[in-house]
């Protein structure tokens, strides 16, 4: 019966994290990037904490979980400028991307868990 609990509580927006953690992981090497010390680094360990955020997410929601999680997409879109990995196109549109990603799908999230906290226009 858990597995039903697990499936009626875990939301889209927290698999797509998941996703984007796995995909952060392994973008060095699939971007080929994997070479570019501090920026492949970067990747490689908020590639797990997305991963392992999104996972709690599904198991036993925490509203913290999504801030977090809006937090690290913020680092991930100025990191590229603060870790001097901005010529790279791969690492600046990898960032970018998936940190604007995250932020969307952590905000959705946490609306969805506590709707009217976060103003939104119908």
């Amino acid at each position: 019966m858990a597995n039903l609990d697990i499936a009626k509580t875990a939301r889209w927006q927290d698999v797509a994290n998941c996703v984007l953690g796995v995909w952060l992981f392994l973008s060095p090497w699939i971007l080929g990037f994997s070479d570019a010390g501090i920026a492949a680094t970067n990747a490689w360990i908020f590639g797990v904490v997305v991963a392992v955020l999104a996972l709690l997410a599904i198991f036993a929601y925490q509203q913290w979980e999504e801030w977090l999680a809006a937090a690290i997409g913020v680092w991930l879109f100025v990191s590229p400028w603060v870790l001097g990995a901005a010529a790279n196109a791969s690492i600046l549109w990898n960032s970018l991307i998936v940190g604007v990603l995250l932020v969307i799908l952590a905000l959705w999230s946490a609306q969805l868990e506590h709707p009217g906290r976060i103003p939104m226009r119908g």
